[in-house]
C-alpha cells in the first residue's frame, strides 16, 4: 500500500518561459527560488523549494504531477505495486535528482499517458515564503480528464491508493467525476479526474490561508486584466471557496481555501452528489465559460 506525504509540485511545459516566470511570480504571488534563463524555473508557494516547475518548450502542455511519499522506503513499495500492475517505471538518477532538489525519485505514466513522479525529500528552501502581497498555505490539488472513467478510477484507487472522498454523477446515475485524497494526507482532494473525450489536463489550485487572501489575489489579476472566472464561489463537495483563472498558456489555475480535511481512519463515506452547477458552486454564481481550459500534455518520448 503506498503511502503518500502531498502533491509536492506540478511541471508545465510552457511557450515563453519568461513571460510565465513573470506572471507566476508577480500576478499570481508565488516565490522565485530559481531561474535558468531559456531553461526552466522553480517557484514556491509555502518552505518547499518549489510547488510550480516551469520549462521552456516549443509547445505548452502538462509535464508531469509530482506526489511527495511519506519517506524514501515508499519508493521502493510504489515501484512494486506499479510493476505488479503493469506500468513502466523509470528510477531517478542522481543527476537529475539533484536538478529536481528531491533524493530519490521514480517516474511513470497511468494508463491514460499522463505522466507522474513519486519522489521522497524535497529540498526546503533557506528562507521563509513572504507574501507579495498574497499568503499561501501549499499547492492544494491537481485536476485531470480521462477518456475511459471507471478504469481511471480503478487505477488510481487500487494501485496508487488515493481514496475517493465524493463522486459526482450524471443524470443517469453513473459516475463521471471523483474527488480523492492521496492516502494518508487529510485533505478532501488532491487529486479529482472527470470523464472527458480525451485524457487532458483540467486544473491545479494553490491553498491561500484566507477568504482575504483570495479576494486580495482575485481583485489583483482582475485589475491586472488577466483571465478569471466571473466570480468566486464555494464547492459542495469539499466546501471550499475557490476562484478560477488562467495563465499566459491558458492552463487553468485556483485559488482555494477552506478544505474539509478526514481523519486516517473513520472518515465519512464519499457522498454521491448531482451534476448540477449548484453542486459546484453552492452560491449559483455565473458559470466560468470564458476560461480556456487549455490541456495538453506532453506526449511520451
Amino acid at each position: 500500500m503506498i503511502r503518500h506525504k502531498k502533491l509536492g509540485y506540478v511541471a508545465f511545459n510552457v511557450s515563453d518561459l519568461e513571460r510565465s516566470v513573470a506572471f507566476y511570480r508577480d500576478m499570481a504571488g508565488l516565490d522565485l527560488v530559481e531561474h535558468n534563463p531559456g531553461r526552466d524555473a522553480f517557484l514556491s508557494c509555502n518552505g518547499d523549494h518549489h510547488n510550480v516547475v516551469l520549462v521552456q518548450a516549443q509547445t505548452a502542455s502538462l509535464k508531469r504531477i509530482a506526489y511527495e511519499l511519506e519517506n524514501v522506503g515508499q519508493l521502493a513499495v510504489a515501484t512494486q505495486v506499479l510493476h505488479a500492475a503493469g506500468i513502466k517505471v523509470e528510477t531517478l538518477d542522481a543527476a537529475e535528482c539533484g536538478r529536481q532538489r528531491i533524493t530519490a525519485g521514480i517516474r511513470f505514466r497511468d494508463p491514460n499517458g499522463i505522466p507522474f513522479e513519486y519522489f521522497a525529500g524535497l529540498m526546503s528552501r533557506p528562507q521563509k515564503f513572504r507574501p507579495h502581497p498574497i499568503d499561501f498555505s501549499h499547492l492544494s490539488h491537481a485536476v485531470v480528464k480521462v477518456p475511459d472513467f471507471p478504469k481511471s478510477l480503478a487505477f488510481y484507487r487500487d494501485v496508487m491508493n488515493f481514496r475517493v472522498s465524493d463522486f459526482r454523477h450524471e443524470p443517469t446515475g453513473e459516475p463521471y467525476f471523483a474527488f480523492m485524497r492521496c492516502f494518508p494526507n487529510p485533505y478532501h482532494h488532491s487529486f479529482a479526474i472527470v470523464a472527458a473525450p480525451k485524457a487532458a489536463f483540467f486544473h491545479i489550485a494553490f491553498t491561500v490561508r484566507s477568504i482575504d487572501e483570495l479576494m486580495t489575489g482575485r481583485n489583483r489579476l482582475k485589475k491586472a486584466g488577466v483571465t478569471i472566472a466571473p466570480t468566486p464561489g464555494r464547492h459542495m463537495a469539499s466546501g471550499s471557496v475557490f476562484q478560477y483563472f488562467a495563465d499566459p498558456d491558458g492552463f487553468t489555475l485556483e485559488y482555494t481555501v477552506g478544505m474539509e480535511e478526514f481523519p486516517e481512519t473513520g472518515g465519512r463515506e464519499p457522498r454521491l452528489l448531482d451534476k448540477s452547477y449548484q453542486t459546484t458552486d453552492m452560491w449559483d454564481g455565473e458559470r466560468p465559460t470564458n476560461m480556456s481550459d487549455y490541456g495538453e500534455i506532453e506526449p511520451a518520448a
